[in-house]
C-alpha cells in the first residue's frame, strides 16, 4: 500500500508541474484508492481535506456549490478522484473549480516518479476535516500532524488497541469517525476490511454476515446503527452469524440511548456478542476523534434525572425512578489519555460536579482552531480550552453528555434540548418514520418550538398524529408552545454524518411560511 501510495504522489506531483501541493482534496467514496490517496497527500507534506458525498444535498448543483466553498476556504492545490462518484458528478463538481485539477488516482502508475524528501509534520497541517455543520455552516478544522499523532495514541488507548486487532469500516472515510479510526488501524498494521456505506444501509443483515465473517474486533458507529441492525433482526438473522470476535464497538457521533445498548445486547447476544461489547463514547473532530469512552467489556452506567434540572448552571437532580418528566443520561465513560475535559461557563469557569455546563477540553489531540477564522472569534476559553458546543456534566469522573448548546431553545423562560423533543416525537404512537427536526422560531416576538416530522400518512391523520406529538410534548416535557409540520418522506436535509441539519429544517420551514400562512399545528 505504502509502495502504491508513493508512485501515486509521484503522479500528483507530475500533474502540479513538480511543486508540492499545499492542500489536497479527497473526493472518492469508500475504497483503496481513498486510503491511497490520503498517504499520497501526506508523502507529499500536503494538508489532506476530505470532502463529503453527493448524496446528503439537494442535486449536483448543490453540492457543486458545496464543494466550490470549500475549496474555496481550503485554497485546494488538487482534487483527486476515482471514478467512484461517476462522471457527471464529478464533471459539474470540476466545472465548479476549473482552477483546482483532477487527478483520476483509480490505479497508480507502475513506476515512482522522484519525490522531494520529507520535511513536514509537527505543528505542520495534517488534515483539514470539515465540520458536518448541523447546527451551522462546515468549518474547517485544522489539525497538525502533532494533533493526529496524539488523537491516535488516545484511539489506541480508550479502545485498547492491539496490533492484532481488525478493522471493520463502513463509515464513509471524510467522516471523523472512519478517517481517524483509518489512521489507528494503518498505524497499528491491523488488517481492514472496508465497506461502502450503502452496503449496511441497503442490506444491513447481509452486512452484518460479511462483518462477522471477517472476524473484525474493531468498528465505530453511532447510535442509529445500533438500532438499524435490531429493526432488520426482526425479518430473521443469517444462518451461522457468529459475532465472537468483536471486541470493541464505539457508540458515539449522536446521543446514546440505554434503550438501543441493551436491545442491541439482548438481540445479538445469542450469536456471540459479548457482554457490552458495544461502548458509549464522546468525540468530535476538533479533538481528532475522541475524547472519552467506556472500558471495553465495562457495564454500563446511566442516571435517571429530573428534566428540570437540565440547564446550564442547574444541579443535576436524580429521579427515583423513570417518567414522563425524567431523562435517562448514558454515561460516555472516562477521559482518555491526553484529553483534559472540564465542565465550565462560557468565560471558562469550573463547573462542581453534577452541574451543568459546556463541555471545554485541551490537550495534544485538540486543534489549534479553524481554518480562516480570525483568533478574536476562535472557541476557545481564556487559558485556552477548546468550546465545543456540548452541554453536560461530570460524575464521579464520568461525562454524561445532553447535547448541542445551539439545539437548546428557551421557549417561555424554560431550555428544551432538540434532541429530547426529537425523542418524544419518534416514539409518538402513529409516527411511521424516525426522521425528525425540532427547533426554536420566534414568531410575532413570541419564541416556540417547531417540529418537522417526515411521513407517508395522508393529511388528516397526519393532523392527528400532529396533535397526539404536541399532546405528548406538554405530558413529557411540559412543552406547549410548539407547532408540528408534517412533510413528506425525503424532505428534511442531511449534514454529510447522516444527521438531520436543524439549519436547513429551519430554511425549510421559513420557505413553508411564505408560501402559506396555514399549518397542520399550532402554538398556543
Amino acid at each position: 500500500m505504502f509502495a502504491r501510495a508513493e508512485r501515486t504522489a509521484g503522479a500528483v506531483l507530475a500533474v502540479c508541474d513538480g511543486r508540492a501541493p499545499r492542500r489536497v482534496g479527497l473526493l472518492m467514496a469508500n475504497g483503496e484508492p481513498w486510503v491511497r490517496g490520503l498517504l499520497a497527500a501526506l508523502r507529499l507534506d500536503a494538508a489532506a481535506v476530505p470532502l463529503a458525498l453527493p448524496v446528503a444535498f439537494g442535486g449536483a448543483d448543490a453540492y457543486a456549490a458545496h464543494v466550490r466553498r470549500i475549496a474555496d476556504d481550503a485554497s485546494l492545490d488538487a482534487m483527486l478522484v476515482d471514478g467512484s462518484l461517476g462522471g457527471r458528478i464529478v464533471s459539474r463538481v470540476a466545472g465548479a473549480v476549473p482552477d483546482v485539477p483532477f487527478i483520476d488516482i483509480a490505479e497508480p502508475p507502475a513506476t515512482r516518479g522522484e519525490l522531494p524528501a520529507p520535511h513536514g509534520g509537527g505543528s505542520a497541517p495534517a488534515v483539514i476535516q470539515y465540520t458536518s455543520g448541523s447546527t451551522s455552516a462546515p468549518k474547517g478544522v485544522v489539525l497538525s500532524h502533532d494533533n493526529v499523532s496524539a488523537g491516535l495514541d488516545a484511539i489506541e488507548a480508550g479502545t485498547r488497541w492491539t496490533p492484532e486487532d481488525r478493522l471493520g469500516e463502513w463509515l464513509p472515510l471524510f467522516h471523523d469517525m472512519g478517517l481517524f479510526t483509518l489512521l489507528a488501524a494503518l498505524r497499528k498494521g491491523s488488517t481492514i476490511t472496508l465497506w461502502q456505506p450503502g452496503d449496511f444501509v441497503r442490506r444491513p443483515l447481509q452486512w452484518l454476515a460479511e462483518f462477522a465473517a471477517s472476524r473484525s474486533s474493531i468498528m465505530p458507529a453511532p447510535n442509529f446503527f445500533y438500532d438499524y441492525l435490531v429493526a432488520a433482526a426482526s425479518k430473521g438473522i443469517p444462518d451461522g452469524l457468529d459475532l465472537s470476535a468483536w471486541r470493541y464497538g464505539g457508540n458515539g457521533s449522536e446521543p446514546v440511548r440505554r434503550s438501543s445498548l441493551e436491545a442491541f445486547q439482548q438481540t445479538f447476544a445469542p450469536y456471540g456478542l459479548r457482554p457490552q461489547v458495544v461502548q458509549p463514547n464522546y468525540g468530535l473532530a476538533e479533538a481528532t476523534l475522541i475524547v472519552s469512552t467506556g472500558v471495553p467489556g465495562s457495564a454500563y452506567r446511566s442516571l435517571e434525572v429530573e428534566r428540570s434540572s437540565l440547564s446550564v448552571g442547574d444541579q443535576v437532580k436524580e429521579a427515583a425512578e423513570p417518567g414522563p418528566t425524567t431523562r435517562t443520561v448514558v454515561s460516555c465513560g472516562t477521559p482518555v489519555e491526553g484529553l483534559q475535559l472540564r465542565i465550565g461557563d462560557a468565560e471558562g469557569t469550573p463547573l462542581d460536579d453534577g452541574v451543568v455546563g459546556e463541555v471545554q477540553i485541551g490537550g495534544g489531540p485538540v486543534t489549534s482552531g479553524y481554518l480562516g477564522l480570525p483568533a478574536e472569534q476562535q472557541p476557545f476559553t481564556p487559558d485556552g480550552l477548546l468550546r465545543t458546543g456540548d452541554i453536560g456534566f461530570l460524575r464521579d469522573g464520568e461525562l454524561y453528555v445532553m447535547g448541542r448548546l445551539k439545539a437548546m431553545a428557551v421557549v417561555r423562560g424554560q431550555n428544551y434540548y432538540a434532541e429530547d423533543v426529537e425523542e418524544v416525537v419518534k416514539s409518538t404512537p402513529g409516527v411511521d418514520r424516525r426522521h425528525c427536526a425540532a427547533f426554536a422560531w420566534d414568531g410575532d416576538g413570541e419564541e416556540h418550538m417547531v417540529v418537522i416530522w417526515e411521513t407517508k400518512l395522508d393529511a388528516d391523520t397526519a393532523s392527528a398524529v400532529g396533535q397526539a406529538i404536541r399532546t405528548r410534548l406538554a405530558e413529557h416535557l411540559g412543552l406547549t408552545a410548539v407547532e408540528t409540520l408534517a412533510v413528506s418522506p425525503q424532505t428534511l436535509p442531511f449534514t454529510s454524518s447522516g444527521k438531520v441539519k436543524r439549519s436547513g429544517a429551519a430554511d425549510l420551514y421559513r420557505q413553508h411560511q411564505s408560501l402559506t400562512t396555514a399549518s397542520e399545528g399550532q402554538h398556543s
